[in-house]
């Protein structure tokens, strides 16, 4: 093949534009697809903590109005109730950790880390409802499977690779 031939078949090659949109769509899907799973685990992941976080402070109101003290509900009946109404609750049931306890004035309400440096859950739970007039403090924490898996959204994550959703109410008893 002659010299000519070659770039007289090169230049009919570069000069080709079938098949360019299905290139174009494979160089970008990939991005694409990251893009919009990850707007969705998002998305899904904060949906889930505003459920969260609307459910506790709900149920607290209950602790509050001294309606846990009179029907003598237990901690176990207290986080069902939290997940019966959260609206997504996937694994709420068997991983909620709620920890409520009285403190003796609001300057005693500090915020600890619930994950330890090894990235373990270090929260104990407790179920202190305390007396009117005492100032509690809810903390819910619920471990959250990542739906899609394709990248870290952060690095506050537990050992296992799983994220902790949080939620917490102080208010003071009306006294009862």
């Amino acid at each position: 093949m002659t010299a000519k031939i070659r770039f007289a078949l090169l230049r009919r090659l570069l000069g080709d534009r079938k098949g360019v949109a299905a290139i174009e769509f494979a160089i970008l899907a990939l991005p694409l697809f990251i893009m919009i799973f990850g707007i969705i685990e998002v998305s899904l992941m904060f949906f889930v903590n505003s459920s969260l976080d609307a459910s506790v402070h709900k149920i607290s109101r209950m602790i509050r109005t001294g309606e846990v003290a009179s029907s003598k509900i237990t901690l176990a009946t207290f986080k069902s109730k939290i997940c019966d109404d959260m609206l997504l609750s996937f694994s709420c049931s068997s991983g909620l950790i709620v920890k409520v306890s009285v403190l003796s004035d609001l300057s005693s309400a500090t915020s600890a880390d619930p994950i330890d440096d090894s990235g373990n859950l270090a929260v104990t739970e407790t179920y202190d409802i305390g007396k009117g007039s005492d100032y509690i403090l809810v903390q819910a924490f619920l471990p959250w499977v990542a739906t899609v898996n394709f990248f870290d959204l952060s690095s506050a994550k537990l050992s296992d690779g799983r994220y902790l959703l949080g939620s917490s109410a102080l208010f003071r008893n009306e006294p009862f």
